[in-house]
This record gives structure tokens, C-alpha cells and sequence, in this order.
């Protein structure tokens, strides 16, 4: 007997979503037909080559040479362009849709294709994220139309501003480590952090003021540019895997929603340096969480003396991580799709 088939749209930014697809995508097999739905080929070669999974590349909405106006979030749709090409990528999802017949759309990130496949008679999967997402009228439009919406983080950690958490169904933080076996006893190296940098071009003045402390060793990963810093810094690059990587019980790390799961998960104290994001998410997130006492903050603007003072901090930080990662989520996400549309 044939699997219905769902559409899942893996948005291309960052790799949280990407990490997100893969912990998805085998529970979801189980019941569904999985077609990736992309508009960006990078994005579209890495699940080929990580999965035997169908892919639909959407075309560009944007014409060649098009300037993408700056996005303020007052109006819907508004960067969206008047012209042909936005007719073609709905050409080729209406195609598809028509072809393929999905049962559902788990839209991970643009909601503007939340409401096209809505309008093309598709029930919609929202991901709901944090962050000020509330201010946009694209947003808002995508929340309300959604046939249900899923949070891959605990409802502890909701806003107070956020309307739809009647139809949201939390799953806790998915981590691939998740099931990682946890021994207290490993937690005693508080002299060595470690400092995951989430995009390459942070200031090295930055991580200079972060490192000043001699009697702390640094292991930085994630970079892909060269630092002139102290002898107490080790430069590691991108690793494939950061648990091999980490030295030691702290951890200093961009807000990323799926680095946060991962590093709680592996049970880390972690210290946030939050990056911009168009709707604020990594700033709302770290925000939430050094509200409940579960990481603390920082900033980039921090002087020295304030980075010794947070990293001496850190030391006697005891974090609340009680039932944040759900190790099942996967599963269970899986199941509830199949509960709304098997």
C-alpha cells in the first residue's frame, strides 16, 4: 500500500533547519511519501547527498539582478516583487501539488509559501519559532491559516505575546544527541571553554576581550578565518561533530535554536552571544532562557573585565535543564501527523 505523500519545505538559511529535516525526515517516512520542497540548490544538493529523498527545487521569485528591498515588516508580502518570476514559482508548486497530492505542507520557515499552498487547498504545518514574528502581517496571516502549528521547543519557554498556542503542539527541543548518556561525574572542567562561533565574521576584538583570561584555556570552533590571538586559544575550524570538539563543562555560543538544544542536551552551562536576526529570535530566545535561570547572556559590546566576570559567573552556574530536550520528539511529531492525516 502507497504512503501518502507530504510536502516539507527545508528553508536554507542557517543549519538549524537542515538538522531539524534530518532528525524529521526518518520518523515522518514511516507513515508518509517525505518530498522536500527547496528554493535553493545548495540546499537541494545536501539533502540528495544526505538522504534518498525526492526534492522539488522551486524557482527564483526574484528576477536576475533584482535588489531585495530591506524587509520592515509593515506590510505583507512586501518583498515580494511585481513581476513574472513569483507567477513561476507558484506555477511549479501548483504542478506539484496537482501532481503529488500532499495530504499536508510542514512548513519550516517562509510563510509566504504557507499561504500559497493553503490557497491551493493544502492543509499547513506551521513551525512556529521565537522571536518577534508577531509584527509581521505575513506572519500573522501564515499563524492564523495554519491547520495546526508545531513548536520545536518546550511551551515553558512561549512568549507572552504569542496568540496561537491553543493549536500549537510543543515538542521540546530535538537534539541529535538526545540520547547521549549523561554522567555527572564528567562535569568538573570549568578552566577550559569552549566558544562556538555561529558565522564567520565576528570582530576579532571581540574574541580577544572573550579570551583575555590567561588562566582559561579557549577552544574555538566554527570559524573559517584565522585569528590572531593569545596562546591560550586553539583554533579548531568547522568539526563535523561538536561534542568531539568541546573541552570542558562551558560553553560560550551563539542562540541558535537547534546549537541550544544540542548543547543542553549535552548538559553544558552555556553562555549566549546572540546574532541578528530579521525577527529577533536569537535575542527574544536568550532572553526567555536566561529568564528562567537556564543559560546566561552576554553581549558583543562586553569589555574584558564584564567577559572575566561572566565566565567566573558561569563556574558556579547551576542551570535548570529539567525536561527541556525530549529525546522522542521526532516520533512523536511523527505520530501526531499521523493523526491529523492518515
Amino acid at each position: 500500500m502507497m504512503k501518502p505523500a507530504i510536502f516539507y519545505f527545508v528553508h536554507a538559511h542557517g543549519n538549524g533547519h537542515r538538522a531539524t529535516f534530518n532528525m524529521l525526515y526518518p520518523a515522518l517516512s514511516v507513515f508518509f511519501e517525505v518530498i522536500a520542497v527547496t528554493t535553493n540548490n545548495e540546499i537541494t544538493r545536501y539533502l540528495h547527498k544526505k538522504h534518498d529523498v525526492q526534492v522539488l527545487e522551486l524557482p527564483p521569485k526574484y528576477p536576475v539582478d533584482y535588489e531585495i528591498p530591506e524587509h520592515t515588516f509593515s506590510k505583507a508580502f512586501e518583498v515580494t516583487p511585481y513581476a513574472v518570476e513569483p507567477a513561476g514559482r507558484a506555477k511549479a508548486l501548483a504542478e506539484a501539488i496537482a501532481c503529488y497530492k500532499p495530504k499536508a505542507f510542514y512548513c519550516d520557515g517562509v510563510p509566504e509559501l504557507a499561504i500559497m499552498v493553503r490557497g491551493m487547498g493544502v492543509p499547513v504545518v506551521l513551525v512556529h519559532l521565537p522571536g518577534n514574528v508577531m509584527n509581521d502581517p505575513t506572519q500573522v496571516f501564515a499563524h492564523e491559516l495554519a491547520d495546526h502549528i508545531v513548536a520545536h521547543f518546550p511551551s515553558t519557554l512561549e512568549q507572552a505575546n504569542y496568540r496561537f498556542a491553543s493549536k500549537t503542539y510543543y515538542s521540546g527541543y530535538l537534539s541529535q544527541y538526545a540520547w547521549e548518556v549523561f554522567n555527572p561525574n564528567n562535569l568538573s572542567d570549568i578552566d577550559n571553554v569552549t566558544i562556538i562561533l555561529g558565522y564567520d565574521n565576528i570582530d576579532e576584538a571581540v574574541l580577544k576581550n572573550i579570551t583575555q583570561d590567561q588562566n582559561i584555556q579557549f577552544t574555538i570552533i566554527g570559524n573559517k578565518r584565522n585569528y590572531d590571538l593569545n596562546k591560550n586559544c586553539k583554533l579548531l575550524g568547522p568539526v563535523k561533530d561538536i561534542r568531539e570538539a568541546i573541552v570542558g563543562e562551558v560553553v560560550i555560543s551563539a542562540a541558535g535554536q537547534n546549537t541550544i538544544a544540542e548543547l543542553l542536551s549535552l548538559n553544558k552551562r552555556l553562555i549566549l552571544l546572540p546574532e541578528p536576526r530579521p525577527y529577533d529570535e536569537q535575542v527574544v530566545h536568550a532572553n526567555v532562557l536566561g529568564n528562567q535561570n537556564i543559560a546566561l547572556l552576554a553581549q558583543e559590546t562586553f569589555s574584558a573585565e564584564q567577559w572575566q566576570n561572566v565566565l567566573q559567573k558561569a563556574k558556579i552556574f547551576t542551570p535548570s535543564y529539567k525536561n527541556l530536550v525530549n529525546a522522542s520528539a521526532p516520533e512523536e511529531i511523527a505520530q501526531k501527523m499521523k493523526n491529523w492525516y492518515v
